[in-house]
């Protein structure tokens, strides 16, 4: 028995394709930088490990928002002669994921390096004033 192709065959949107190794170390390689100043090993390789995980969340929810962006809020779901209108996955993955991104953001703004201030001299500092 044929099915009826129809109803079966649904018009498949092509989604974004952003979780790539090459965006997650770009993102990587923009936040190690800001954190060259640790000299502790133990400290190092821990942070090394939150900016890969920060990492990666940034990127999976850049993507989950372009899918958001793309395909909407909500989706719709049928289940035999039912249908149901429920929250896209997109926006699941996105609340969780933002979550845990800013929670090891503000983990790893506590290992950041204090700068180092200029010393500059009172009659320098009013001539710049």
């Amino acid at each position: 028995m044929e099915k009826d192709t129809k109803t079966s065959e649904k018009k498949q949107t092509k989604r974004p394709k952003m979780l790539t190794d090459a965006r997650i170390k770009k993102e990587i390689a923009r936040l190690q930088p800001m954190f060259a100043g640790i000299d502790d090993e133990d400290k190092k390789s821990l942070v090394n490990s939150l900016i890969e995980e920060a990492a990666f969340l940034k990127i999976a929810c850049l993507q989950a928002k372009a899918e958001l962006k793309k395909e909407g809020l909500t989706a719709e779901t049928v289940n035999a002669s039912q249908k149901f209108i429920k929250a896209h996955p997109s926006a699941q993955i996105y609340e969780k994921y933002s979550r845990q991104y800013t929670q090891i953001i503000h983990t790893l703004i506590e290992y950041l390096p204090p700068k180092e201030k200029k010393n500059i001299s009172r009659l320098a500092a009013l001539r710049e004033a």
